[in-house]
């Protein structure tokens, strides 16, 4: 919260962000400037309530927005150890995001391990 002259470190940005310097910011859909994910998790272990929707959003990670490889491993992760408050919307899309994902690669017996995590059996 200082001046842009005071500033003596850059923002925590996404690895392919960081050579744009300090000034460029992107944001989020929701306003919300981009972080890096090691970031998001420090604020995570720092407040057990942080918002996991910032955490796994995949521009936290590679700057395809449809990537979501890294989000749904680190969803199971962090569902393993009892990180529970992301909204069951949000996990359905991010199961099923991941299972088109890989069945776009062929790989259709993967997307039904995938969508075997689906909490909404309907």
């Amino acid at each position: 919260n200082t001046a842009e002259c005071e500033k003596y470190a850059c923002c925590p940005l996404p690895p392919y962000l960081e050579d744009s310097g300090c000034v460029v910011e992107e944001e989020d859909s929701a306003g919300r400037p981009l972080r890096d994910v090691c970031f998001h998790l420090l604020k995570l272990y720092s407040d057990r309530h942080y918002d996991l929707d910032q955490l796994l959003d995949p521009r936290s990670v590679t700057s395809d927005p449809l990537d979501h490889r890294l989000s749904w491993h680190l969803w199971e992760v962090l569902r393993a150890l009892n990180y529970t408050h992301l909204l069951r919307q949000s996990q359905g899309v991010l199961n099923t995001s991941y299972a088109a994902q890989l069945e776009s690669e062929g790989l259709w017996e993967w997307a039904v391990f995938v969508l075997l995590h689906e909490p909404d059996t309907r």
